[in-house]
């Protein structure tokens, strides 16, 4: 609704048509990552690697980059950063000396290789603490040592707590866009549930099911398993609204509230 309004002018630069997409008013063509220059760090590994296009953009597609110094030529920015390439902000970047790259094959990064960065000796004070360390007994803390706190459905009077686990096929609808064959081996828009929790609900694997809760209903294809614990139903993966069995999907069930510390996302706390 809130993408619907009349008073909002929505720009989306995509690779894809995504639900989002849908509701632009324009949308501006992306490249994948095999199209443009680019420098990448790891999920949770000390490891950078660089990449250059090996194919050229296709049609009018183009880099983040590119389309933020468009838009500054267009504003009337004339500040020289603009002119420069993603290959010259990479080689920017990589001039600048760090301790983390202090003696690391540039060869290799150069070619494409990911390259392993050094761990400085006192990088313990990445750690914004007093002790530069993880601190388990933190004494500014409400609870000062870590506690099991009641949890935000724990007083539901719904019966089953959702999760929303990632597909091994596609963590989500955005990664699903291209692939039709993974697309069919996720399925269709699954709701998994233990044998003993159907059993008392009369459904079956196949049926089709609507679980609801204070924020909405989605409904899924029931699928039985014993992999799934009385008590819990488990919706893997995110899927397009275009392939939903109604008009929603399992983001209509999880609530944008934020956790009381950290402000992290809830949407493991969620009752139906």
């Amino acid at each position: 609704a809130g993408l619907l309004r009349e008073d909002l002018f929505t720009v989306v630069h995509e690779r894809f048509l995504t639900d989002t997409a849908r509701h632009a008013d324009v949308v501006l063509p992306a490249t994948s990552s095999l199209e443009a220059d680019d420098l990448f760090r790891s999920y949770g590994q000390h490891v950078i690697q660089r990449t250059r296009p090996v194919v050229a953009p296709v049609g009018q597609a183009k880099p983040n980059w590119d389309v933020f110094r468009l838009l500054a030529k267009a504003m009337g920015l004339d500040d020289p950063f603009f002119d420069l390439t993603a290959n010259d902000l990479v080689e920017r970047l990589l001039a600048r000396p760090s301790p983390w790259r202090d003696g690391i094959d540039r060869a290799a990064l150069d070619a494409g290789r990911p390259v392993a960065l050094r761990l400085p000796a006192d990088a313990k004070t990445r750690y914004r603490t007093p002790s530069g360390k993880i601190e388990i007994l933190n004494p500014r803390l409400a609870h000062p040592l870590p506690i099991h706190l009641p949890s935000h459905t724990a007083a539901s009077p719904l019966p089953l707590r959702l999760m929303t686990a990632p597909s091994p096929w596609g963590l989500n609808s955005s990664f699903l866009q291209e692939r039709d064959d993974l697309r069919a081996k996720a399925g269709p828009m699954a709701l998994r549930m233990s044998p003993a929790d159907a059993a008392k609900r009369g459904t079956a694997t196949g049926d089709r099911v609507v679980a609801w809760n204070e924020l909405g209903e989605v409904t899924f294809t029931l699928e039985v398993t014993e992999d799934v614990p009385p008590g819990v139903v488990v919706a893997p993966g995110v899927h397009r609204l275009q392939e939903a069995l109604g008009t929603r999907t399992v983001n209509a069930l999880t609530s944008q509230r934020l956790t009381d510390e950290g402000g992290g996302s809830t949407f493991y706390d969620t009752a139906v």
